[in-house]
């Protein structure tokens, strides 16, 4: 990991907002069909920019997350895998570019 996990958990409505806001700014939503939770989880783990994952076990990122985050959902396991293709790729497929894709 680029560093120690440090999840921001949200104390107030506005935090919520504010968490919410820069995961939806991110340079992860440039990922066609990427979910903002998917980028916030990216964010959390200390992941700024796409190129980033370039060479990460997507799975690897996915089981880290879950021993942080049990709760987190399978689907994104898809999420992790498509956004790493997408950093591997300059041209990537674009059928390729959709998490039903990586289930």
């Amino acid at each position: 990991m680029p560093k120690d996990f440090e999840r921001p958990f949200a104390t107030t409505p506005e935090e919520a907002k504010r968490l919410r806001s820069e995961a939806l700014n991110s340079a992860f939503m440039r990922i066609p069909y990427f979910k903002v939770e998917a980028a916030r989880d990216l964010l959390d783990l200390g992941f700024t920019q796409p190129y980033q994952l370039a060479g990460r076990a997507p799975d690897a990122l996915y089981d880290d997350l879950r021993k942080r985050k049990p709760d987190t959902p399978l689907e994104r396991r898809a999420q992790f895998r498509m956004a790493v293709y997408f950093a591997e790729n300059p041209e990537p497929d674009q059928a390729r570019l959709h998490p039903s894709a990586w289930a």
